[in-house]
């Protein structure tokens, strides 16, 4: 299927060693900000309650997402920061 992480995932390739330490320490470091961090909390709540709205559950598909997205850079960036040592 191609989703925004499949396709970002084989844009980057498959070989890590093109990042520079420089970028894999960018990556490393990426975070949601909190007030995403307490969003997302709230919107599993009520996940968990079974009391999303649609809008809501839309809202928490795109953290699904986007978080999907960051873990695959920071894996990718941890092993380049790996090799390096």
């Amino acid at each position: 299927m191609n989703t925004q992480t499949a396709i970002l995932d084989r844009a980057l390739g498959t070989n890590p060693s093109g990042m520079t330490l420089e970028a894999a320490r960018y990556f490393w470091a990426i975070h949601l900000d909190p007030v995403d961090e307490l969003r997302v909390n709230e919107l599993a709540a009520k996940a968990r309650d079974g009391s999303l709205t649609t809008e809501e559950q839309q809202e928490i598909d795109e953290y699904r997402r986007t978080g999907r997205m960051i873990e695959m850079l920071r894996i990718r960036a941890h092993s380049v920061l790996n090799q390096a040592k």
